[in-house]
Parts: structure tokens; C-alpha cells; sequence
């Protein structure tokens, strides 16, 4: 009898074992998309950073390891991140445009992310010199 409730424990820890491993993080619905523009012309490549729950603005001259996450914009000048964490959070843009001189344009923008209210967040991030 003992060598019966033996095999079965055995066995049924072996099927447990063989089970596929769930995953490590549930993906948050949120998402933040942004258009970077300056003078009215997109900017296409500008590079996102994000900084998660700053209460003050982080400045333009921080270190990147400084900041949670980044993201590049593409050819159209439209980029997202998802699965950003609720909170009110900074994002800070660095561009080049060609058109106008200094051609290094930067710009932030506060952004509050909530999942009852606004998930998603869909805005144009204006870039100056």
C-alpha cells in the first residue's frame, strides 16, 4: 500500500513538473503614443525617454540609465510604448530638424496614466530648440 501512494505522489509531481511555465508578467492595457512635432513639421527618429512617478521635472541632462524607460519614434514620427505602469510620469524628447536652426530640438510633457480613466494616451509632443 505505502509503495502505491509512493508511485502515485511520484507521479503526479512528474505531471506537474512537466507543465509549461506561466508567465512572469501580466502586460498592463496601457499604452502611450506620441507624434513629435515642431513648427508644424513632423520630426521624424526623436528619441522618447520616460521617467515613472517623477514629481518634478527630470531636465534634458540626465544620464539615460537616469530614466525607466525609452522609445523611438519612427520615419512618420509616431512611436508607443505599452504597458506602462499607472502614474503621472515625464516624457522627454530629443529630435533633429534639418529645416530649422539650432537643428537639436527637445521638449517634455507630463502625462498622468490611469487604467479607469486613460489607458491609452494618444497626443503630439511639441519639440522646440
Amino acid at each position: 500500500m505505502t509503495t502505491r501512494y509512493f508511485i502515485l505522489i511520484i507521479s503526479i509531481l512528474s505531471l506537474q513538473a512537466c507543465r509549461p511555465a506561466g508567465p512572469e508578467e501580466i502586460p498592463l492595457p496601457t499604452k502611450i503614443c506620441v507624434l513629435t512635432s515642431h513648427h508644424g513639421q513632423i520630426i521624424p527618429h526623436a528619441k522618447i525617454w520616460l521617467k515613472y512617478n517623477a514629481d518634478s521635472f527630470p531636465g534634458y541632462d540626465q544620464a539615460p540609465s537616469y530614466f525607466d524607460a525609452s522609445f523611438q519614434t519612427g520615419a512618420d514620427a509616431r512611436g508607443c510604448l505599452e504597458s506602462v505602469p499607472e502614474g503621472k510620469h515625464w516624457l522627454i524628447a530629443f529630435g533633429y530638424d534639418s529645416l530649422h536652426f539650432p537643428n537639436h530640438v527637445y521638449g517634455s510633457m507630463l502625462v498622468n496614466i490611469d487604467i479607469p480613466y486613460r489607458a491609452v494616451l494618444d497626443t503630439i509632443l511639441y519639440v522646440s530648440e
